[in-house]
Protein backbone atom coordinates (compact mmCIF):
# COMPACT_ATOMS: atom_id res chain seq x y z
CA UNK A 1 0.00 0.00 0.00
CA UNK A 2 2.86 2.52 0.70
CA UNK A 3 3.73 1.80 -3.20
CA UNK A 4 0.14 3.13 -3.95
CA UNK A 5 0.62 6.33 -1.98
CA UNK A 6 3.75 7.06 -2.96
CA UNK A 7 1.90 6.39 -7.17
CA UNK A 8 -0.81 9.22 -5.91
CA UNK A 9 1.55 11.81 -4.45
CA UNK A 10 3.47 11.86 -7.91
CA UNK A 11 0.45 12.02 -10.08
CA UNK A 12 -0.65 14.78 -7.62
CA UNK A 13 2.17 16.68 -7.98
CA UNK A 14 2.50 16.12 -12.22
CA UNK A 15 -0.79 17.10 -12.26
CA UNK A 16 -0.52 20.08 -10.52
CA UNK A 17 2.83 21.40 -12.21
CA UNK A 18 0.62 21.67 -15.15
CA UNK A 19 -1.31 24.42 -14.33
CA UNK A 20 0.02 26.07 -10.92
CA UNK A 21 0.18 29.65 -11.33
CA UNK A 22 3.55 29.72 -9.03
CA UNK A 23 5.50 27.57 -10.52
CA UNK A 24 8.61 29.55 -11.73
CA UNK A 25 9.33 27.28 -15.14
CA UNK A 26 5.42 27.43 -16.41
CA UNK A 27 5.46 30.66 -16.34
CA UNK A 28 8.85 31.60 -17.78
CA UNK A 29 8.01 29.12 -20.67
CA UNK A 30 4.40 31.05 -21.02
CA UNK A 31 5.97 34.41 -21.19
CA UNK A 32 8.77 33.40 -23.33
CA UNK A 33 5.85 32.06 -25.82
CA UNK A 34 3.72 35.30 -25.51
CA UNK A 35 0.95 32.84 -24.09
CA UNK A 36 -1.22 34.21 -21.30
CA UNK A 37 -2.09 32.65 -18.44
CA UNK A 38 -5.70 31.87 -19.02
CA UNK A 39 -5.61 31.19 -22.45
CA UNK A 40 -3.39 28.10 -21.05
CA UNK A 41 -6.06 26.96 -18.60
CA UNK A 42 -8.19 26.68 -21.12
CA UNK A 43 -6.26 24.64 -23.91
CA UNK A 44 -4.40 22.36 -20.75
CA UNK A 45 -7.66 22.09 -19.28
CA UNK A 46 -8.61 19.43 -21.75
CA UNK A 47 -5.25 17.59 -21.14
CA UNK A 48 -5.10 17.81 -17.38
CA UNK A 49 -8.73 15.81 -17.27
CA UNK A 50 -7.63 13.44 -19.41
CA UNK A 51 -4.07 12.65 -17.48
CA UNK A 52 -6.27 12.91 -14.34
CA UNK A 53 -8.39 9.65 -15.55
CA UNK A 54 -5.54 8.01 -16.88
CA UNK A 55 -4.22 9.20 -13.02
CA UNK A 56 -7.33 7.52 -11.26
CA UNK A 57 -6.95 4.56 -13.67
CA UNK A 58 -3.20 3.53 -12.79
CA UNK A 59 -3.96 3.77 -9.12
CA UNK A 60 -7.39 1.96 -9.02
CA UNK A 61 -4.82 -0.69 -11.34
CA UNK A 62 -2.09 -0.79 -8.58
CA UNK A 63 -4.71 -1.19 -5.99
CA UNK A 64 -6.31 -4.19 -8.13
CA UNK A 65 -3.07 -6.00 -8.68
CA UNK A 66 -2.45 -5.47 -4.84
CA UNK A 67 0.58 -3.56 -5.29
CA UNK A 68 2.41 -2.92 -1.42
Amino acid sequence: MRQVAVLAYQYGCGLCEIITPTNGALMAILVAAEVPYERWIRVAGALWLILLGLAFVGIAVAIAIGLQ
